[in-house]
């Protein structure tokens, strides 16, 4: 009997002892300058396979522990998307020049993308572009990346407005179509585009040798997704139509839509810069594009990355 009150003792004596010790309490943290690192969605996170040990195991320091993950609320998020966007390809055998542009509708949860080769940028850069929010996707070289598998590529959306009420004017100014409604929609100036012929006209791909595209997404959503400790991940995704035409690697049909749907979840954090959410391996999931009809495409991003949210 007494032996046995002793290891009931030792027991719940260690048992508490544990309980309360910081180290095992706390758990793994990251310093400010590992998760400047962790939220960076540049070329630089594609060099020597950053992020990936030679074991094939991620890299910790690349993962947003607990401890420094954080819960944003998902209107601030659709606030921060909502307004103009300037896009710029980083990479693919040099950077590529493309007057590109999303404009999102976050109270209608739609958005609206153009790409399209035709020597000119309609919309600018930001005044503060250090500081202004972007939405980035890292795609690393490795089989099975569009377009190829020799080279890194970032394509980055840098937030130029918070409004959209000029939406009319860069879309007539960037395409060439006049819109005929005063006060339009995006799903309207989509809607245009395609009555007017504007994905089936060849003349940026002959002109310079190379694509155009546009996207038109509806509904956007973004939802908050509970985990088993720590704060609630964020997921997005939104249904896609894509139309374009020339040499792009979802090589397009003229006339056919290709139906999909893009989507991932993400892990959120502060660092000294501010608010991000972040989407890799680790953090959250990838995020992919995939074709549902229309089309074959199916693409994961290495890295993605939203913020510093407004």
């Amino acid at each position: 009997m007494k032996s046995y009150s002793l290891l009931t003792k030792l027991v719940v004596c260690c048992g508490f002892s544990l309980m309360h010790s910081p180290l095992y309490a706390q758990g793994r943290a990251l310093t400010g300058a590992q998760l400047d690192t962790v939220v960076r969605a540049d070329l630089d996170v594609c060099s020597t396979e950053a992020g990936q040990l030679r074991s094939g195991r991620t890299d910790p320091a690349t993962i947003i522990p607990t401890r420094n993950a954080r819960s944003f609320p998902t209107e601030r998020i659709a606030k921060t998307l909502n307004g103009v966007w300037r896009g710029r390809v980083l990479g693919d055998d040099g950077h590529v020049g493309v007057d590109y542009f999303w404009i999102n509708d976050s109270k209608r949860r739609e958005g609206l993308i153009i790409a399209q080769r035709s020597g000119k940028e309609t919309v600018g850069e930001p005044r503060q572009f250090a500081t202004a929010p972007k939405f980035s996707y890292v795609m690393c070289a490795h089989e099975g990346y569009i377009p190829s598998k020799d080279s890194p590529q970032v394509h980055e959306f840098v937030k130029v407005s918070d409004s959209i009420a000029d939406a009319k004017r860069i879309v007539q100014e960037a395409t060439g179509v006049t819109i005929k409604k005063s006060k339009p929609t995006l799903g309207d100036l989509w809607r245009e585009l395609v009555e007017k012929k504007y994905f089936s006209d060849p003349r940026y791909a002959d002109q310079h040798g190379n694509a155009y595209a546009g996207g038109f997404f509806n509904p956007m959503e973004i939802q908050a997704v509970g985990n088993v400790i720590g704060p609630a991940s964020i997921a997005m995704k939104w249904a896609a139509e894509y139309r374009g035409g020339g040499a792009t690697s979802m090589r397009f049909t003229n006339d056919v839509p290709v139906k999909g749907v893009e989507y991932s979840q993400f892990v959120g954090t502060t660092t000294s810069a501010g608010d991000f959410l972040v989407s890799s391996p680790g953090n959250g999931r990838l995020w992919k594009v995939e074709a549902i009809s229309g089309g074959q495409y199916d693409l994961a991003f290495d890295k993605v990355v939203l913020g510093p949210l407004n």
